[in-house]
């Protein structure tokens, strides 16, 4: 698969330079945990793929997922989760019934606040670990954290990105277990802040790991694109500047597994699967596009690496 030539020195730039190990608890949850073990299982905390940067992460450990959030975008990085077939089958029947809240566990300055998303905001709270993954109304709670979100594209929060969460509940049915870490990538030509505060990622992706078969992750447009492609979990860690299974066997990082194609709800049309430098080919375009509608903007290859420092140092 072609890999897109991004700039390795760039990403050293963008993080954090201290990273906290340190793992809270936010308001709902039960008890602390120094390494969420329940999340991870043997597969270690992601990790930055950073030598060097300027601000600072904060990991937290929820119920049903983890996160490790950055001052620098006031997002997460990554969302850590363990889905099982029986914890997806339980969700099923448990209502959408929380609200958003702001992270008391993040300070003041570093964390979203739910007026970033006031009136006149055209996108979404994007859940990074989805509420249709849990299986209780206080583990569903949790995931309504501020902590949890990006800004994302109605379009694709509605359409695109709603397939790929459906399909890998599925696995998750299918298989029993999945390990799933989703996070948003970052153009820094493409650089813009929701409220002036918040990083407005340009991509999203969703890392994959099923035991004893494979990895593989899907990445996104942040936009009305039906478009997805599915990479290795080391071309996502050189693509995204996080690696979500850091002690994944070498074979299960170099080639990606077979994912589900994304599930479209009844008469929506199934989105099309494109190799990566084809999705990061052209302008991304937040603006809601006919679902059928494929983009016509001049193609131009991408040549920065998401978490450019450009992009968080405004």
């Amino acid at each position: 698969m072609h890999k897109p030539p991004f700039l390795a020195a760039a990403v050293a730039a963008a993080i954090c330079a201290s990273v906290s190990n340190a793992v809270s608890t936010a308001a709902y949850a039960k008890a602390p945990s120094t390494d969420c073990p329940h999340i991870f299982g043997t597969n270690s905390q992601p990790r930055v793929t950073v030598t060097a940067a300027t601000g600072r992460t904060q990991s937290l450990c929820f119920r049903g997922y983890a996160v490790q959030t950055s001052t620098a975008t006031r997002t997460a990085l990554w969302s850590a989760e363990n889905l099982t077939a029986q914890a997806v089958l339980a969700a099923r029947s448990v209502p959408r019934d929380s609200d958003f809240y702001e992270e008391a566990e993040i300070p003041t300055p570093d964390r979203a606040r739910l007026s970033d998303y006031g009136r006149g905001s055209s996108l979404d709270r994007g859940h990074l670990a989805p509420s249709g993954d849990f299986p209780d109304l206080a583990s569903q709670a949790e995931s309504f954290s501020l902590a949890n979100v990006v800004p994302q594209a109605s379009a694709s929060n509605r359409r695109m990105w709603s397939h790929i969460e459906t399909s890998t509940r599925r696995m998750a049915r299918e298989y029993g277990q999945v390990f799933v870490v989703t996070g948003p990538a970052f153009d820094a030509a493409q650089a813009t802040r929701l409220n002036g505060r918040i990083s407005i990622p340009t991509y999203l992706w969703k890392a994959v790991y099923v035991p004893g078969v494979g990895a593989a992750a899907y990445v996104a447009r942040n936009d009305a694109t039906p478009w997805y492609a599915v990479v290795s979990i080391a071309e996502l860690a050189a693509f995204a500047g996080v690696d979500p299974f850091p002690r994944l066997d070498k074979v299960y990082r170099d080639a990606p597994m077979t994912l589900l194609a994304p599930t479209p709800h009844p008469g929506e049309k199934a989105g099309r699967k494109v190799n990566l430098a084809t999705l990061t080919a052209t302008a991304v375009e937040r603006s809601a596009l006919p679902e059928a509608q494929e983009p016509r903007h001049a193609f131009r290859q991408s040549s920065v690496l998401p978490f450019v420092g450009a992009v968080l140092a405004h």
